[in-house]
């Protein structure tokens, strides 16, 4: 007979086992039985409820599953890195853009540190509401897209949108509703809401509003396709555990030769009774104690489970070998799939790019810094490691051919985050400030000039 933590072993086992058939079953039913409306009036197939509940479990896995939390680090490591830095030339916008980028207060957002955050809070969440004080230095903010209620937009453009409506409870718990200005709607012009009644703004913010993997007014998170696959490759290892632990429950067999009163013997001298690993069996011609053999089927669960795992690769467009699995990476072949890695991070570095770029002509037309100043050039650190001595070589030879080059600032920049200096701009504004001031630099580029110009004649 089995003993009770037999039984329990298999119980859990069987239980697993017939929640992720009836998890299955219940999902291919649903798309069996056309359970997506598409009869809505917006189109979408996403309901608001399903949109919180997605949220919510991609905020779960994100903070406790491996394959998630992976997926979220590479998209973030690979596009933010060290930060992205930004210049621009003309010293009205830089003063302004260097009080709201370097206050203190903005810090938890703006800092290398908070730029990482907000591209995690994006791709967990699908979206992120940035909140603008503009006073005499101006202040940037995330809010919860979970207190984000409702979008509120022109009624005959979808596209205009002129306030967000916000409910949220301060540290007191007293609840708030609040109506806050698009950064597309600065001049608070009135619009109606979805029952028809008059907005406007009840506070001074400003909402700047980026959504994420998806195709109408609220984002989705990057883990949304992955997020059941996540769930069945986790109730597969946790089915192999059952499994190993069940098997593993017994190790030897023992034939004994008499009736039962000698099997209780035996028993009582070995079950419950904790071996020290190398230690002898000793036994007499009434008993043969063999080794059990076993086939755990690991080979093919191996295969199964990656099945499983292709899925969540495929929906975060990030290859097998970046999940553990390193035997299935090369060379060549990491020169092939990495190159639509680096189109994908590239596109979204654009995307961030283009977001702080829409914050910082809010800044500038605040400072009243002339639009045709409005131009911040911005470089975020490499997504894969280059080749400084290949680099290196490759700068003096374009410098060899254009020796003006030198004197950029944006060249400048390149060349020194391809080195791994970490504030660019800090050593820029530097040497900036050494050749103002040394006469000697001043005459040496003077003389090169000088030379330069002389060669052409």
């Amino acid at each position: 007979m089995r003993n009770e933590s037999e039984l329990r072993i298999d119980d859990e086992l069987e239980v697993l086992l017939r929640e992720t058939a009836m998890s299955v079953s219940a999902d291919l039913a649903l798309e069996d039985s056309g359970w997506i409306n598409l009869s809505g009036t917006t189109g979408d197939v996403i309901s608001a409820n399903e949109r919180i509940t997605n949220l919510q479990t991609s905020r779960l896995y994100y903070a406790t599953d491996p394959l998630a939390r992976q997926s979220i680090r590479l998209w973030t490591d690979y596009t933010f890195g060290t930060g992205m830095t930004w210049q621009t030339e003309d010293e009205g916008a830089k003063k302004a853009l260097e009080d709201f980028w370097d206050a203190k207060a903005n810090q938890s957002v703006l800092s290398a540190r908070g730029q990482r955050l907000s591209s995690d809070k994006l791709l967990v969440d699908g979206e992120i509401f940035f909140a603008l004080f503009l006073g005499q230095t101006a202040t940037i903010r995330r809010i919860d897209p979970l207190e984000i209620t409702e979008i509120i937009t022109n009624p005959d453009d979808k596209e205009d949108v002129r306030f967000y409506r916000r409910h949220w409870s301060d540290t007191t718990g007293k609840p708030h509703d609040t109506i806050y200005r698009s950064t597309t709607n600065i001049k608070n012009v009135a619009t109606k809401d979805a029952q028809g009644g008059s907005v406007q703004k009840t506070d001074d913010a400003l909402v700047y509003h980026l959504a994420y993997n998806t195709i109408s007014q609220r984002g989705n998170p990057l883990l949304l396709p992955a997020l059941k696959w996540i769930k069945y490759y986790r109730k597969f290892l946790a089915s192999r555990i059952a499994v190993m632990l069940a098997i593993a429950k017994f190790a030897w067999k023992s034939k004994v030769v008499g009736g039962q009163a000698a099997v209780d013997a035996i028993k009582a001298k070995t079950n419950d009774k904790e071996v020290n690993a190398g230690s002898t069996i000793i036994e007499n011609m009434g008993v043969d104690t063999t080794p059990i053999k076993t086939d755990t089927g690991a080979s093919g669960a191996y295969q199964d489970g990656k099945m499983i795992k292709y899925q969540v690769c495929a929906a975060v467009g990030i290859p097998e070998q970046y999940f553990g699995d390193i035997s299935t990476g090369n060379l060549a072949t990491a020169k092939t799939v990495e190159l639509p890695m680096m189109k994908m991070f590239q596109s979204y570095q654009k995307v961030w790019s283009d977001t702080y770029q829409d914050i910082d002509e809010i800044i500038l037309e605040h400072a009243k810094v002339s639009p045709d100043n409005w131009y911040v050039d911005r470089d975020f650190p490499a997504i894969a490691p280059a080749d400084i001595i290949a680099a290196a070589t490759a700068l003096g030879q374009i410098l060899q051919i254009m020796p003006d080059l030198a004197y950029s600032d944006d060249v400048k920049q390149i060349a020194l985050m391809t080195l791994g200096i970490n504030n660019p701009k800090e050593v820029i504004d530097a040497l900036s400030k050494q050749t103002e001031s040394d006469p000697n630099i001043a005459l040496a580029k003077a003389l090169k000039s000088f030379r330069e110009s002389l060669k052409k004649e």
